[in-house]
């Protein structure tokens, strides 16, 4: 069984700025060219303040925060809900804390965690869960 217990909180990702380039990159890696990406024009014209990061390069940016707390978990299910934009240019940074321990059959432990990422004045853009799956500890 894990030796984390529910309520233990990871510390947060530190800030990192997702800019245009990153956002173009994204654009040209997944084939999105939505021009509220893209085009502050038609960002405008859609009721946005300019322009938006793609919610799936945000949603990406959760693996590696998962990955910096615990290294040896399996990533088993994720599942987010966006709540607000982030702003092209603005930063991202990742919460996560412990809501659940169950033991596995196999005699590791899954763990529930709680996700939050929140953009660089600290309002939440996105919120989530993720199982993880953890070996027996020998």
């Amino acid at each position: 069984m894990s030796s984390l217990a529910v309520g233990h909180r990871f510390a947060d990702t530190p800030l990192a700025i997702l800019s245009a380039q990153d956002v173009a990159a994204y654009a040209e890696a997944s084939g999105d060219h939505n021009p509220i990406h893209l085009d502050e024009q038609a960002a405008r014209a859609a009721g946005l303040p300019g322009t938006i990061v793609h919610g799936m390069l945000i949603m990406g940016r959760l693996e590696g925060a998962i990955r910096s707390w615990l290294p040896q978990a399996r990533l088993a299910r994720l599942s987010t809900r966006f709540v607000k934009p982030l702003a092209v240019g603005d930063g991202i940074a990742i919460g996560g804390r412990v809501v659940r321990v169950r033991p596995l059959e196999d005699g590791g432990s899954e763990l529930l965690l709680r996700l939050t990422i929140a953009n660089g004045d600290g309002a939440p853009v996105c919120i989530g869960e993720a199982a993880l799956h953890l070996d027996a500890e020998a």
